[in-house]
């Protein structure tokens, strides 16, 4: 086959993971190639000697440029994206990029909340049942990367940001997990949101759609669709007696499962039924599920102090995210559930909270620059100004038997470097002595 890059001239924007992965996979093209990213301080990976040009560039910079790929960080109302395709240059992603030269059977995995779980679980699937897989995307590897590995399958964790300038992939199976409210400070509406996310089905042969949820099908319907819920079905997934059942069957015992809450009973039939479509036997994945670690920062528990269990979930930073963890351990709690919530609600409706804190949550903490926000939607809240303050007040708030759930509807960058940092800061908090 031609190579479809022949003699472009290409502009890697953004060098982040992803820009790195396409730096190097273009080093290998021929190309003309050099770098642009917005940060003045941002240097070339070692190895790599192209032109890179820092901040903003000359006005007469995308003249003859052909090709530019783009880093998922940068929106497409960039004024130097705009600029760029005026001039008719060509705007695609890592993703794109990697669609146009993969030859390995590809799944990919988009929506608001348990992308991570449902990537990393489908992975350790097909790996357990004799497939030779790998994750990737915006789960950490690059696309790129996992390609080089020559893989005979890719499990591809994809964002909003990731599909925008993605067009022709190819996948063997797709599913949106759920749409709710998140990144609305980029892409503005929910419906533009939910646009960016249908892009996963362009080109797939197969989908897996949550029966609850209209927006996680395919627009228009495709013929060949899995549906999964937490309802008791005789076709493809359901649950009924705690029992994730298939087609009416018992399949996965929960109490055997690692994962916690009823959210993850929907990744966990979600991670099945796209390991199915790459030809595995369904009661032969069981055992994976079984083996299978809960995802670090997501509805982990990590400490029974003082009888109390401490669950982190920090890794939901939208409204969403949050919603499903009261759900999923709020229906079957016995005692009572303290939340600590807060931060950067990123222009999110925070308001749909309301009726589940109504519902599950008996005391909320909250803390961030969104906290008070949060906190006026219960009665009785308490505000905090870190999270050491916030896990005092929890410990007050709880006895033993209780829950204690950081779960906080935001992103953390108002407080903290990111979610992991997060986390760190409330496991530390409870393992202080102030806490006793």
């Amino acid at each position: 086959m031609t190579n479809q890059l022949n003699a472009k001239h290409v502009v890697v924007a953004g060098l982040g993971l992803s820009g790195q992965a396409c730096l190097r996979f273009l080093m290998g093209q021929p190309v003309t190639l050099s770098a642009w990213d917005t940060r003045a301080e941002q240097t070339l990976p070692e190895g790599i000697d192209i032109p890179l040009t820092n901040g903003e560039p000359p006005k007469n910079y995308w003249d003859n440029v052909d090709l530019l790929v783009v880093s998922p960080g940068l929106a497409l109302d960039h004024p130097q994206l705009q600029r760029a395709s005026q001039q008719n240059v060509e705007i695609i992603g890592e993703i794109e990029l990697f669609a146009r030269f993969n030859q390995a059977s590809v799944l990919g995995i988009t929506g608001s909340n348990g992308k991570t779980t449902v990537t990393l679980l489908t992975t350790h699937i097909l790996k357990a049942c004799g497939i030779n897989a790998v994750a990737a995307g915006n789960v950490g590897l690059p696309a790129l990367d996992a390609m080089s590995l020559n893989p005979e399958a890719i499990v591809l964790e994809l964002s909003s940001f990731q599909l925008e300038t993605t067009h022709s992939l190819a996948l063997v199976g797709a599913t949106i997990l759920n749409i709710s409210d998140d990144h609305l400070d980029r892409h503005k509406t929910l419906a533009a949101y939910s646009d960016a996310k249908q892009r996963i089905y362009n080109h797939a042969q197969s989908a897996l759609c949550w029966r609850d949820q209209q927006l996680t099908y395919p627009l228009p319907l495709m013929v060949d669709v899995i549906e999964f819920g937490q309802q008791a079905e005789l076709h493809d997934f359901g649950l009924k007696n705690h029992w994730i059942t298939w087609q009416g069957e018992p399949l996965v015992n929960l109490a055997e499962v690692k994962l916690v809450g009823l959210h993850n009973v929907l990744n966990i039939q979600a991670a099945l039924g796209l390991a199915m479509l790459l030809g595995v036997d369904v009661r032969q994945a069981v055992a994976a599920v079984y083996t299978f670690e809960a995802v670090a920062h997501r509805c982990v528990p990590v400490s029974d102090k003082g009888g109390i269990t401490w669950i982190d979930d920090s890794k939901a930073t939208n409204v969403g995210a949050t919603i499903a963890a009261l759900q999923g351990l709020g229906a079957e709690r016995r005692g009572k559930l303290v939340l600590i919530a807060g931060g950067d609600a990123k222009g999110a409706a925070v308001k749909a909270l309301q009726p589940y804190f109504e519902q599950y949550v008996d005391e909320l903490i909250t803390l961030g620059r969104d906290g008070k926000q949060i906190g006026r939607l219960k009665q009785g809240s308490v505000h905090t100004e870190s999270m050491q303050a916030a896990v005092i007040q929890a410990h007050q708030f709880a006895r033993p038997g209780d829950i204690v759930l950081l779960s906080p509807a935001c992103a953390s960058l108002d407080m903290f470097k990111n979610y992991e940092h997060r986390a760190h800061a409330f496991i530390e908090a409870i393992a202080s002595g102030d806490v006793c």
